[in-house]
C-alpha cells in the first residue's frame, strides 16, 4: 500500500472510531440531562444505560461479521458502510423529532439502535485495522482506537451539551450527525481492493467464537484484557467518590476528571503508542499497569492518612491512573490486533478480547464501590494495588512468548 493510500485509510479509521463514540456519549451523557431538563421521568431515563449493552455482547455476533459479506463491496466495507448509515439515520431522526419528554421513548429507542449499529461496525473496523496495519503503524492505530472513541464519547456527551447552550439543541445534534456523515462518506468512497481482502482459502474458513477459544494464547490474552481493565478501574474508580466525601466541591471534582481524560488521550494513548515503538507492547503494558498500581497506592495513602489529602497529591494520583489506563489499553489492544492478524477471523478474535476487557470494567466498577462500603476507601484502593500486582505477574508470564500463526 502506498503512503497516500495508507494515510487516507488511517484518516478514515480515525473518523470511524471517533464517530463510534458519539452515540454512547449522547445516550449516557447528553440525553439524560436534556430529557430531565424537559421533564422526562426517571423511569424513562433508567433505560438509557442499556445503550451500552451491545458493546458488551457484540462477541456473540462477531463471527457473523467475519463470515458474511458482499464481494462487490469488500469484506469489511460491507458492514462498515451500512452500519454507519444506520447511525446517521438515527441521529438525523433524533434531530428532526427533537429531544423532549414527549419524544423521549422514540429518542431512547433510536439511540439503542445507533449503539447496536456502532458496536457491529466496531467489529469490522477493528478487523480492518488488524489486517491493514503492522509495526508502529498498528500502535498508532490502536492509540486512535482507544483515544478516538473516548474523544467521540466526550464530543457526543459534554460537547453536545456545550454546543446546545451556544447554538441550540437542534443545531448541536446536526453537528454530531455531520461528523458521522463525514466518516460515512470516507468509507463509501474508499475502495476495498481484492489485494486487501483475504485469500480464497481463508475466506472458506468459518469464523466462530470456538475458533478463538481453541487458538494457542487466546485464553491468556483474554484474561490479560480482563485483569488489565480491573487494574485500571480499581486504580481510580473510587477517586471521585472519595474526593466528594473529603469535602471537594463538585466543580473541582469535575476539573480533576477532565484533566484525567486529557492525560488518558494525550499521554496515555498518544504517549503509549510512541513508547510501543521504542519499548515494545509488552513492556508498555507493564508500564501502564505499574502506573495504575502506583495511582491506587497514592489514593490509598491519602485515604489512610499517610500523606496529607491535598490538591497536588490528588492530581498526581489521577494523572498516574489516567496515563496507566490509556497506555495499558493501547498496548493490550496492539497485542490483540497482532494476535488477530495472525489468524483467519480478525473481527471475532478482536471482539472476544474487547468483550473480556469490557466485562472486567463493568464488574470492577460495580464491585469496588461495594467493597469500599464494607472496608472503607483505603481498603478499596488497597485492592487496586493488589490487582495491579497480580496482573503484572500474570502478564509477565502469560504473555511472555509471542503467539505463532495458526492454520
Amino acid at each position: 500500500m502506498n503512503r497516500l493510500a495508507n494515510g487516507r485509510l488511517f484518516v478514515m479509521i480515525a473518523a470511524l472510531y471517533f464517530s463510534q463514540g458519539i452515540p454512547l456519549g449522547i445516550a449516557m451523557e447528553a440525553l439524560p440531562t436534556l430529557l430531565r431538563r424537559d421533564g422526562a421521568g426517571l423511569h424513562v431515563l433508567a433505560w438509557l444505560p442499556l445503550a451500552g449493552l451491545p458493546w458488551v455482547l457484540k462477541f456473540s455476533w462477531a463471527s457473523q461479521v467475519d463470515n458474511h459479506w458482499r464481494p462487490a463491496m469488500g469484506r469489511r466495507r460491507s458492514w462498515i458502510v451500512p452500519m454507519q448509515a444506520v447511525v446517521l439515520v438515527c441521529l438525523a431522526l433524533v434531530t428532526l423529532v427533537g429531544v423532549s419528554s414527549a419524544s423521549a421513548a422514540w429518542v431512547v429507542g433510536l439511540m439503542a439502535i445507533a449503539s447496536l449499529a456502532s458496536a457491529t461496525q466496531d467489529i469490522a473496523t477493528d478487523a480492518l485495522t488488524a489486517e491493514r496495519f503492522d509495526g508502529q503503524a498498528l500502535a498508532r492505530a490502536n492509540a486512535v482506537q482507544v483515544g478516538g472513541t473516548m474523544v467521540g464519547f466526550f464530543f457526543g456527551g459534554p460537547g453536545c451539551l456545550i454546543m446546545a447552550g451556544y447554538i441550540g439543541q437542534t443545531a448541536a445534534l446536526a453537528v454530531l450527525a455531520a461528523v458521522v456523515a463525514f466518516s460515512l462518506l470516507m468509507a463509501f468512497t474508499w475502495r476495498e481492493t481484492a489485494l486487501d481482502t483475504l485469500s480464497a482459502h481463508t475466506a472458506r474458513q468459518r469464523a466462530s467464537l470456538m475458533g478463538f477459544v481453541r487458538r494457542p494464547g487466546a485464553w491468556a490474552l483474554a484474561l490479560a484484557a480482563f485483569l488489565s481493565a480491573m487494574t485500571a478501574v480499581a486504580g481510580y474508580g473510587l477517586a471521585k467518590l472519595f474526593l466528594v466525601d473529603a469535602g471537594w466541591e463538585i466543580e473541582a471534582v469535575g476539573r480533576i476528571g477532565m484533566a484525567g481524560g486529557m492525560v488518558t488521550v494525550l499521554l496515555g494513548c498518544g504517549g503509549g503508542a510512541w513508547l510501543i515503538g521504542r519499548l515494545g507492547a509488552r513492556r508498555v503494558l507493564a508500564v501502564g499497569l505499574a502506573a495504575s498500581g502506583a495511582a491506587a497506592l497514592g489514593w490509598m495513602a491519602q485515604a489512610q492518612g499517610w500523606v496529607p489529602q491535598q490538591t497536588g497529591m490528588a492530581f498526581v494520583s489521577q494523572g498516574l491512573g489516567s496515563f496507566g489506563a490509556g497506555a495499558a489499553s493501547v498496548a493490550l489492544m496492539t497485542l490483540a490486533m497482532r494476535f488477530a492478524r495472525q489468524g483467519q477471523q480478525s473481527g471475532t478474535d478482536m471482539t472476544a478480547v474487547q468483550s473480556a476487557r469490557d466485562l472486567g470494567e463493568i464488574l470492577t466498577s460495580s464491585m469496588i464501590t461495594g467493597l469500599a462500603a464494607q472496608v472503607g476507601y483505603a481498603g478499596g484502593f488497597a485492592s487496586g494495588v493488589m490487582v495491579a500486582v497480580v496482573t503484572l505477574l500474570f502478564t509477565a508470564r502469560g504473555l511472555a512468548r509471542p503467539v505463532t500463526r495458526t492454520a
